[in-house]
């Protein structure tokens, strides 16, 4: 029963997250950043947002529950993730040079469910 109120609670931040990620990525494009620099700072500020409502909504974490080894997982699994939405991304960019929104869209999607597991199993697991 937890695990679904989790699955709905991130389905329903995933969004709010993804339009986040999108509107920065697309600005700093507009204003000629290369797609890669784009990615990174949109992926990095949208992240750094997922990870307060992961932890304080999602997973429901409370502030004493913070601890350094939990701060550390949550890091590694973010540089993983952010290398991998980097590479999804510019591949997808690589096959369809034109599809910018399907690249980043794509990108999105599968880290979302990526981070998801990663998050629930890894960084903010529960001893019991």
């Amino acid at each position: 029963m937890k695990t679904k109120k989790e699955i709905t609670r991130y389905l329903i931040v995933t969004p709010f997250i993804g339009a986040l990620d999108f509107g920065i990525y697309f600005l700093l494009i507009h204003f000629r950043l290369p797609y890669s620099v784009s990615k990174a700072i949109s992926y990095t500020i949208a992240n750094g947002i997922s990870y307060l409502f992961s932890k304080y909504w999602v997973f429901k974490r409370k502030r004493k529950q913070a601890t350094t080894p939990e701060a550390g997982r949550y890091f590694i699994v973010d540089v993983i993730l952010f290398g991998f939405n980097i590479i999804a991304n510019q591949a997808i960019l690589c096959v369809w040079p034109h599809a910018v929104f399907l690249a980043v869209a794509a990108a999105s999607i599968l880290t979302a469910a990526l981070s998801f597991s990663c998050n629930k199993f890894f960084v903010f697991k529960t001893s019991s």
